[in-house]
């Protein structure tokens, strides 16, 4: 948290907006008391965290004349998969839907020639190290569609957390310097509302592998996964009025 701390005080940025008030600008509140010498003030923080969350998308896909055996096909190499998994205490399997497309011939009457089905898995985990491994032995028989790298929302918070504890630091020193500024013995806030990109799911830091096929990687090693970084960004807005 120290080091944290340390990086996002140096990624502050804090901006200043000031709006003063003249006999044709009032604020006034719900009471309709008329409000004068009132300021708005922004400040925002942001800082680069690393990529601690790891989605991955594998699928298998098959064809055959009989619906059958093309279903027994898919659920073999699926339950040999999720066998494989179960090894793997940090990973997070989930089984996606299984689809059934119809394959026709490219005569003009396009007759039924077979089927053609697919059924995925996606992996969640935080340990990238045994992901590779996992995927490395998948894709013996399953296709990587592609690889999805976030922070984690427990990571996202920590950050905003502390981001928005040096926000309202910055917001308060603007205050205090537009007070001294005008040679006001004080000021009060109004108005203070704080957002965060906190909820976002992958930042456009985030590093995303996509891949048409299994050929694409080797299956005697590990597939090569750069973590990269997502940023978190806090900004805070609002009002103060000078005494």
């Amino acid at each position: 948290m120290a080091a944290l701390r340390s990086l996002i005080a140096g990624a502050l940025a804090p901006t200043l907006l000031v709006l003063l008030s003249s006999p044709g600008q009032l604020f006034a509140q719900s009471t309709q008391e008329t409000l004068y010498d009132v300021i708005r003030l922004s400040t925002q923080a942001s800082v680069e965290v690393d990529n601690d969350l790891m989605v991955v998308t594998l699928a298998v896909q098959e064809e055959d004349k009989d619906a059958a055996v093309l279903a027994t096909k898919v659920n073999e190499t699926m339950t040999w998969a999720l066998e494989i998994l179960d090894s793997y205490e940090s990973i997070a399997v989930r089984s996606r839907n299984y689809q059934t497309f119809p394959k026709y011939d490219s005569t003009k009457t396009r007759q039924l020639v077979g089927w053609r089905a697919s059924q995925s898995i996606e992996l969640e985990t935080d340990n990238f190290a045994a992901a590779g491994k996992a995927i490395q032995t998948l894709q013996e028989r399953l296709q990587v569609k592609n690889i999805n790298l976030s922070v984690k929302p427990a990571t996202r918070e920590n950050a905003a957390d502390v981001l928005i504890e040096n926000a309202l630091n910055a917001f308060k020193d603007r205050a205090a310097l537009v007070q001294r500024n005008f040679n006001s013995g004080g000021f009060r806030i109004l108005e203070l509302d704080i957002s965060s990109n906190r909820s976002a799911p992958i930042s456009r830091n985030a590093r995303v592998m996509t891949l048409e096929s299994s050929s694409s990687l080797s299956v005697e090693s590990a597939p090569a996964i750069a973590a990269g970084s997502s940023t978190v960004q806090v900004q805070i807005q609002g009002r103060i009025q000078l005494d």
